[in-house]
């Protein structure tokens, strides 16, 4: 703390003839600006990229490690500066995606990126604004169309791959329209350690995002849609890895988002939103049949208010409801079929100061939550305009509530539910600087509260969940790079994240992880890119004994290139190799991850 409060005392000296300070859009912020800076990851990027899989686009995000149990559409987990994956909230178009039945985490397996037009990652405890989940970071998807285009999207590769896509959109001042539709077929790989047996992945997509200006007013909505089918391999006694078998994962995702706003109120704007996010899964395994429904509604009045050129305020309140559903065979060990629900109604605000050189905000939140602790959050932060960038400093506390298995366990009939349970709260102070082209930013995180849901208890003779005593200390460095030389452009970064509870490194967190790219054209109709991204040795659990064993996962580096070809106005052709130089490696003790894969494809524009 006292580091920052020094960069915020020299950021004040600086004289009131600074230069003006660059205003970055961002959605981590009601008020559409933030002292924080985040990554942003652009529509020719993502096109130009053409990942198989959505974690091979988060790689290129410092301060996210990817965690992805097998093929494309198996658990694929994202921890943002150490924090764990259900403390990163991600939002595609407003619309909260992560999954009540899935510990309130988002499962990137399911991501399909065709009509995404910006990726935004902001680092750091975003609660004060987006409440619980947004603990550590946020994570924004936006598919607002800029262009009137349609586009066809057919490609075939490795791995018995098939995608193909359709994406129509229209913009302009009437409001706009984007509709897309793409279905994803692989047979994908073993992810097993022994045998041969493949374990493939189907998805279909369906996506509308509109808008429509009536005067003052602007009506929106956005409706989404998955389908989806994984094959994964069972996990049996007494090793707990992949054995080859034949269980599959039947997945549905619904999303929906209605908004309604007014601009014609001078300095007043309000705004009413509803979303809705529902995520089936129902599991097919030899003997059974389980299946989990998460569902999260919520509606939130937020209001801006322009007070002058220099101060803006924004104040929100908000009700959501969430509901778990489970079901399965009743067995000895225990019942799993349940139904539980949790309410929370919130009111947060947001106040920004902003002159020529300097723009400085504070936010506070509070979340009153019907089941367990209230709790409160709240940031402040300074940017201020230095040379050629600007200086940054920001402190921050986040939130995550309890989740329904936390509460109640996998079989509520055999755990002792603990009504005692804390939310999870952090602390996080960063400071940096940031121009166009090299940014640095360190930061410190203290997170409390951590809640353990395998916890025995002796007194009563059966496993619970409580808060753990000690705390869990993150720290590190983020630095990354982007420029361009003629025909091409740059961008690297580097992180270290040092995490540890108890003196102990805590696993799925490498402490040093890059990634480097370059792309460009060789001609004016080849361009082409190619890149890197390492990630060193981490640490994950082997649960064959109990407690379970700390295993080591080695440090890999996974090639990437590309090359895309303009065959005429409307016609292009592409070729996409990921992981190059087959690398064998593991994300998840047990799992085994895609070799080599290579797609081509053709893009035609109507």
């Amino acid at each position: 703390m006292r580091r920052l409060i020094l960069l915020i005392a020299v950021a004040l000296a600086v004289p009131a003839q600074a230069a003006e300070l660059e205003t970055i859009v961002v959605h981590g912020s009601r008020l559409g600006t933030s002292t924080q800076q985040p990554t942003i990851l652009t529509e020719s990027e993502i096109e130009a990229r053409r990942a198989y899989h959505a974690g091979d686009i988060l790689r290129a995000l410092p301060g996210l490690a990817v965690s992805q149990a097998g093929n494309r559409g198996g658990l694929t987990q994202a921890r943002v500066r150490g924090a764990e994956a259900n403390h990163v909230l991600v939002m595609l178009d407003g619309i909260e995606m992560n999954n009540v039945a899935l510990g309130g985490e988002y499962n990137f397996g399911h991501l399909d990126l065709t009509g995404v037009n910006r990726v935004e990652l902001t680092n750091g405890p975003q609660s004060a604004i987006w409440g619980s989940d947004a603990l550590a970071g946020l994570v924004y998807i936006d598919t607002t169309p800029g262009e009137n285009a349609v586009t066809v999207d057919a490609a075939a590769g490795s791995m018995g791959t098939r995608d193909a896509s359709v994406t129509a959109s229209r913009s302009d001042s009437a409001g706009h329209a984007a509709f897309t539709a793409s279905h994803f077929a692989t047979d994908g790989n073993n992810l097993a350690r022994t045998g041969d047996e493949e374990d493939g992945y189907r998805a279909t997509t369906l996506h509308a995002n509109l808008s429509r200006n009536l005067g003052p007013w602007t009506l929106a909505a956005v409706l989404r849609g998955v389908d989806a089918e994984v094959e994964y391999d069972p996990t049996p006694f007494p090793a707990y890895i992949p054995a080859d078998g034949d269980n599959i994962t039947e997945s549905d995702r619904r999303y929906a988002k209605f908004e309604a706003s007014h601009s014609g109120a001078g300095s007043w704007e309000p705004r009413l939103t509803i979303t809705g996010a529902r995520a089936g899964d129902e599991n097919i395994e030899a003997t059974s049949r389980t299946g989990t429904v998460g569902r999260k509604t919520a509606i939130a009045f937020s209001n801006n208010f322009a007070m002058g050129d220099a101060h803006r305020l924004n104040a929100t309140a908000e009700l959501e409801r969430q509901h778990f559903r489970q079901r399965g065979l009743a067995t000895p060990f225990g019942d799993p079929n349940q139904r539980q629900a949790t309410r929370t109604a919130s009111v947060a605000s947001e106040y920004q100061f902003r002159v020529r050189h300097a723009l400085a905000s504070v936010s506070a939140r509070y979340d009153a939550n019907d089941e367990f602790d209230n709790s409160t959050a709240y940031h402040a932060g300074i940017a201020w305009a230095l040379g050629p960038g600007r200086l940054f400093a920001n402190v921050g506390t986040g939130t995550k509530n309890p989740t329904f298995t936390e509460r109640f366990g996998y079989s509520p009939d055999t755990f002792l539910g603990n009504p005692e349970l804390k939310p999870e709260r952090s602390v996080e102070y960063e400071v940096g600087y940031a121009t166009r082209r090299l940014s640095f930013t360190y930061f410190d995180n203290r997170l409390t509260d951590e809640i353990d849901g395998f916890v025995y208890d002796p007194m009563r003779r059966g496993f619970t969940a409580d808060n753990r005593e000690q705390k869990s200390h993150r720290r590190g460095a983020e630095i990354g790079y982007a420029d361009s030389f003629g025909r091409f452009r740059v961008s690297a970064h580097y992180t270290y994240v040092d995490s540890s509870e108890a003196d102990r490194a805590e696993i799925r967190r490498p402490r040093h992880q890059g990634r480097v790219d370059l792309a460009g054209s060789i001609t004016p109709s080849i361009q082409f890119n190619i890149g890197a991204a390492a990630v060193g040795e981490q640490y994950d659990n082997d649960f064959s004994a109990f407690p379970a064993i700390r295993r080591t996962l080695d440090s890999y580096v996974l090639a990437h290139g590309g090359l895309d070809v303009r065959l005429s106005a409307r016609t292009r052709v592409y070729l996409q190799v990921e992981n190059a130089f087959d690398t064998d490696y593991e994300d998840v003790f047990g799992y085994r991850t895609p070799g080599r894969r290579a797609v081509a494809g053709c893009t035609l524009r109507l």
